[in-house]
């Protein structure tokens, strides 16, 4: 049976949930071609579906239960081999198989979350995820691929099956997963938090030319203002500071004596757990000793104007290149385009 794509239309639709009781999580996705039967089975074939840059959670049936990381998947899906003993009561029943065929998907930067999201917690939240899995099912024709079982005769529990897809919706749902949320982003953004009520899986409407300008002010509003405060900072320290932000790829140079350490500035009104880097300052970090200095939770006013802030700083900062998620790239473009009219 082919796979219903239903999240393709949605570029925000990047998750998905590994469930498991292996020991090395996070180093690839590994399933078999077909299942005991020699059918093939939608939670095995879905390893194919995955995309460089999607986020995987990993449910760890033995340290929980529950979701307790994340990695991001760093290439296509192969044909591969796998030994594979199935957990199922039919797979009992037989002996581990020699090597047989297997989609693999390789995966990166595999972090612990810093509040595991257990299958406890996830009860107590039962009524308003099977409310989102209706409403779901509600606007998608065809399977969900849903993450959990969900019945009236039993609590909820992880589905039956190896990968599964992970709504947008369920990801917005849940607080402990805001880094995930903002490691996946495609664009910069300042929004308030989202709430957890069931959205809908359709492309939102594009924002018009007036609300991006304005946004883009409100982040240079920031930016400018997190500057002045890690100026200021290390002005008053007794430091010689230089702003060197528009010619150099780290924002401050600062100074005492002899010593010069390069710093790296980034601003935002939201909680961030997580960033936006350029390769220039990926780069940077990685061959110069640099300090991050992140300044989140700034107050905004209607007339831009900026007050408080909580600071975090990492001095010795390197940027983990298998850390780093692909949220955008450079396409060069191919010859032979059409000509037409240009435009006044």
């Amino acid at each position: 049976m082919p796979v219903n794509r239903w999240w393709r239309h949605d570029p925000r639709e990047r998750y998905w949930l590994e469930i498991t009781n292996r020991e090395d999580i996070g180093r690839n996705l590994l399933a078999p071609q077909v299942n005991d039967r020699g059918e093939e089975y939608w939670s095995y074939t879905l390893v194919r579906e995955v995309r460089p840059g999607d986020l995987v959670l990993h449910w760890d049936k033995n340290h929980g239960p529950g979701v307790v990381g994340y990695s991001h998947v760093r290439g296509e899906a192969i044909a591969s081999t796998i030994t594979w003993q199935s957990r199922g009561t039919y797979g009992r029943q037989r002996r581990a198989s020699g090597p047989e065929p297997a989609w693999e998907a390789p995966l990166s930067g595999y972090r612990r979350l810093k509040k595991p999201v257990t299958q406890a917690r996830l009860r107590e939240m039962e009524p308003s995820l099977r409310a989102l899995r209706d409403h779901l099912a509600e606007t998608v024709e065809g399977p969900l691929y849903f993450p959990f079982a969900l019945s009236h005769t039993r609590p909820l529990r992880a589905a039956q099956g190896y990968l599964t897809k992970l709504p947008l919706a369920l990801v917005e749902a849940l607080p402990e997963l805001l880094e995930l949320r903002q490691t996946a982003i495609s664009e910069p953004y300042e929004s308030e938090a989202s709430s957890p009520v069931p959205a809908s899986p359709r492309k939102p409407a594009q924002p018009s030319g007036y609300g991006r300008q304005h946004d883009a002010k409100r982040r240079r509003a920031v930016e400018r203002y997190a500057m002045d405060l890690v100026l200021d900072h290390y002005r008053s320290l007794g430091y010689e500071v230089e702003d060197v932000g528009d010619r150099s790829p780290w924002d401050i140079t600062v100074r005492r004596g002899a010593i010069e350490t390069h710093i790296e500035v980034k601003g935002s009104t939201t909680t961030r757990e997580a960033i936006d880097l350029t390769e220039g300052e990926v780069r940077h970090a990685e061959g110069t000793p640099t300090c991050l200095i992140v300044i989140d939770q700034i107050e905004l006013d209607d007339e831009l104007r900026c007050r408080g802030g909580r600071w975090r700083e990492w001095t010795d900062w390197v940027p983990r290149r298998d850390e780093l998620v692909a949220t955008a790239y450079r396409y060069p473009l191919p010859a032979g385009g059409q000509g037409g009219r240009s435009s006044r």
